[in-house]
């Protein structure tokens, strides 16, 4: 049980983290030098898309780590 809570508290901390490392990274970019007039929405939508990528890399790495306890608890 301690485990699963743990694994929820890593989870949440490696999506946030992938979020807003995203996010700055879009940001970075500079997306409205791409467009005379710069749509009004573009804001948003870098927002949504840091959201959705930094969450499935967050994901992807939260089950990485669990896989690879599960892995080391084998062997012992």
């Amino acid at each position: 049980m301690q485990f699963e809570g743990m694994q929820s508290i890593l989870t949440l901390i490696l999506q946030l983290l992938f979020i807003m490392v995203t996010l700055r990274a879009l940001r970075s970019f500079h997306l409205e030098n791409f467009f005379r007039r710069p749509p009004e929405g573009l804001r948003w939508l870098i927002v949504v898309l840091s959201i959705a990528i930094g969450s499935a890399c967050g994901s992807f790495f939260a089950e990485f780590f669990v896989i690879l306890h599960g892995a080391l608890n084998m062997w012992h």
